[in-house]
């Protein structure tokens, strides 16, 4: 769409560059901005970070610092704004990971009050393992169904409360507000059963009430912990680790288990999001601790071939580790491992925007990561604390570099990565 307004830009120091009457025109993938006086600009909708409106004034923040300001658009502003969303919120969808089959198409109604600063017109559609909301005025936001504590229709409402507290309401949804309960709650009942199903394929002897325990604590995408699945049964995490062995992963995990704090060992199952790959993910966490520690060793397969790669994530900052006892090392383990669950389960345990290394990323075929990475804190938490990834090769030469990474990690004072000599396989989405 096209519009005529006035523009003022300013670069990241905020010096002011271009100003005056201009002709604004969005595409699907830029906003072109045409000063009358000349000097078109062509601003990619993935470069900005924050669109806010106020008085009539848009005030368009990019990545590096610089501004876009537009108003005189009249009776086309909020046409702009709008648009101006939409586009952006197409790109995101795309971008951030969701690679998710669409179960159910938009369906039009209002966010009333407001849900993370978010008011008035949203639309909500259905993925495999999340709802997405795309308000009118707003940037996107994901809701995983597992993250959903409670929900209800009443009051011509429905209405969600989230593991962190957080309440969400949507109003005006007209006829629509059944179908849409019930396609969030068969969503998060398909999930449970899933999660439910693999539990009794892998341990056919637990009860019911083992079954129900052990899915809360694997609800899709989480890892959980080694001694609350013993809490459940003993049996159960027994099998569990067999199923890890079956998949391919069996020498790796008992070297980390030697090596790391096996009390604090995680393991996790989540659903492929691969349309011709039936099995599920089965993954597993350990930190490894102690003087030459200050890791979390992660690997994760979704077949019998095993994964491609074990990957390797600080517990903490290295300096901050340092100062640590034992027992603060273990506290900060568990925390951290809460966060790369997070991270992990928000880029669908995507690969590629954890260790392609930042000149890679300027790339155009990874532009869609750097957006990822902008707009995603969990995300850019996984990469801050990622040290590198040891490929499956023979099992020598996989030992090796395991402790090769490690030595790298105990010495290395500041945020550096460990780079292998060899040559490890792109592994994409």
């Amino acid at each position: 769409m096209e519009a005529a307004g006035n523009i003022s830009f300013t670069d990241p120091k905020g010096t002011v560059t271009a100003q005056g009457e201009a002709k604004v025109v969005l595409g699907p993938e830029a906003l072109e901005v045409r000063p009358r006086g000349g000097g078109t600009r062509s601003l990619p909708l993935r470069d900005i970070v924050a669109v806010t409106s106020v008085n009539y004034l848009l005030d368009i923040l990019y990545f590096d610092g610089s501004r876009l300001r537009i108003s005189g658009l009249g009776r086309g502003h909020d046409d702009v704004l709008r648009e101006l969303h939409a586009s952006r919120n197409a790109m995101i969808m795309s971008d951030l990971l969701m690679g998710e089959k669409l179960r159910k198409q938009g369906v039009r109604g209002e966010l009333k009050p407001a849900f993370r600063g978010a008011e008035g017109p949203c639309e909500v559609r259905l993925y495999d393992t999340a709802l997405i909301l795309l308000p009118l005025r707003a940037s996107l936001m994901r809701i995983r169904y597992s993250d959903v504590v409670g929900i209800e229709a009443a009051n011509h409402a429905l209405k969600m409360e989230l593991e962190s507290g957080e309440r969400l309401s949507m109003v005006m949804l007209g006829r629509e507000l059944d179908p849409l309960w019930k396609g969030i709650s068969d969503a998060m009942s398909e999930l449970e059963a899933n999660v439910q199903g693999v539990i009794k394929d892998l341990y056919p002897a637990a009860t019911g009430e083992q079954v129900t325990a052990a899915s809360r604590l694997l609800k899709e995408g989480r890892a959980a912990r080694r001694q609350d699945l013993e809490d459940v049964s003993p049996d159960l995490f027994k099998a569990l680790e067999a199923r890890l062995r079956a998949q391919g992963m069996g020498a790796e995990y008992d070297h980390l288990v030697s090596r790391g704090e096996k009390d604090l060992l995680r393991i996790g199952i989540k659903r492929s999001l691969v349309p011709t790959q039936e099995e599920d993910y089965m993954w597993f966490m350990i930190p490894i601790l102690g003087r030459d520690g200050n890791a979390v060793a992660m690997e994760a397969t979704s077949g019998p071939g095993g994964g491609r790669a074990t990957y390797f994530f600080r517990v903490t900052s290295r300096s901050g580790y340092e100062i640590l006892d034992k027992d603060e090392q273990r506290e900060a383990a568990d925390r951290g491992m809460d966060t790369l669950t997070n991270g992990l389960r928000d880029i669908n345990f995507r690969r590629q925007p954890i260790y392609l290394a930042d000149d890679k990323l300027q790339a155009p075929q990874y532009s869609k990561y750097r957006y990822s990475i902008a707009l995603m804190p969990s995300l850019r938490d996984l990469r801050y604390l990622f040290i590198g990834r040891v490929a499956h090769t023979s099992p020598e030469e996989w030992t090796a570099k395991v402790n090769e990474l490690l030595a790298f990690n105990s010495k290395a004072k500041g945020d550096e990565r460990w780079t292998s000599t060899q040559e490890l396989p792109e592994e994409g989405d």
